[in-house]
């Protein structure tokens, strides 16, 4: 299985490669980096933060933006750990680092305050569950808010990111080196920024905690729909529904977004890898008794028309996963 292509840095930080370097930073940033993770390392979170102020203020001035963020990220960290690494306040710290960054800056740095939002509601999961909804409005301490409000907000936050998709087609994924973590697999399957922080909202619009805060008329996901039909039935399905919160929907959005950005791509990773998770999200989600036929008849379908392509692999191995689970283990057998 690979790996998504970036992650963030968002609450820890790692030697710098030869590579990132050359890419990201002059010497002279670079140079003060090295100051700043020494003292780290030694214990020293205040002189740690000392030198951080300086070397913002420079990559701010050079227009190295990637640099910037993780300062101001692990500036925040760091002043956490001076003060007992409570989560909830790095969040409003963060909040009012964006409050005064300058504006290339700030989508971004969304991008990681929706992945902290997300990060505590993670770690405080009992919690939320455990609350009962009340019908009093929640007040600005995120420790007392309910299920509902928690994923609103997480919500909100990504939807503050994807916001500023026309300026983030058009970033190379591969100029935020600095900030984003590799994983396995070529930059082509994460090409832009837009993909990072699509993929990264999807991975939330698509957790299992969301169906504990669905409303009464919520709506659902039908194996009949165009979830599971081809990519360009998938693309032109237009949902007629009146839950406009629904993370379901958004999802779906979020899907047919990527795969018309990546339709006419000289290299069709994005889409190919898109189209089978859409696949995958939409086996997972939807209801009916024709469901598996679906997903077995649009998972032979990617086989075949990407058969040239290495996803096809991970479609033959989805689709014997689901023969497995239904007993046919001769046939699971074959596509393995």
């Amino acid at each position: 299985m690979k790996n998504p292509a970036r992650i963030l840095f968002a609450s820890s930080f790692v030697a710098l490669t030869a590579l990132v370097i050359a890419q990201v930073a002059k010497p002279s940033l670079v140079d003060q980096w090295e100051e700043v993770e020494a003292a780290t390392k030694k214990g020293l979170p205040k002189t740690a933060i000392e030198k951080l102020d300086p070397l913002i203020e420079r990559a701010l001035k050079e227009k190295a933006y990637a640099v910037a963020i993780r300062g101001i990220g692990q500036k925040i960290n760091l002043q956490g750990a001076i003060q007992g690494n409570k989560p909830e306040e790095k969040i409003t710290r963060m909040e009012a680092e964006m409050a005064k960054a300058p504006k290339e800056l700030v989508p971004m740095m969304n991008a990681i305050l929706s992945n902290w939002y997300w990060q505590y509601f993670q770690r405080n999961r009992w919690r939320f569950t455990q609350r009962t909804r009340t019908a009093e409005a929640p007040s600005d301490d995120i420790t007392t808010w309910d299920l509902p409000r928690i994923l609103s907000e997480i919500d909100k936050q990504f939807q503050k990111t994807l916001a500023n998709e026309q300026v983030l087609k058009k970033i190379p994924v591969g100029e935020y080196d600095f900030l984003l973590q590799k994983g396995t697999v070529p930059d082509s399957y994460r090409p832009t920024l837009y993909d990072f922080v699509a993929h990264d909202a999807l991975r939330f619009y698509s957790a299992g905690e969301q169906a504990g805060s669905k409303a009464q008329d919520a709506f659902e996901l039908l194996a009949g729909s165009p979830i599971l039909s081809t990519a360009k039935d998938f693309m032109a399905w237009e949902i007629d529904s009146q839950d406009d919160e629904s993370p379901t929907i958004k999802a779906i959005g979020l899907y047919q977004d990527l795969l018309k950005f990546h339709q006419e791509d000289e290299t069709p990773d994005a889409f190919v890898d898109a189209d089978l998770l859409r696949l995958q999200f939409g086996y997972n989600k939807a209801f009916g008794e024709e469901k598996k036929a679906r997903y077995k008849a649009a998972l032979k379908r990617f086989t075949i028309e990407w058969a040239d392509h290495q996803m096809s692999a991970r479609a033959m191995y989805r689709h014997a996963q689901v023969l497995h689970g239904e007993g046919e283990l001769v046939e699971a057998h074959k596509l393995a």
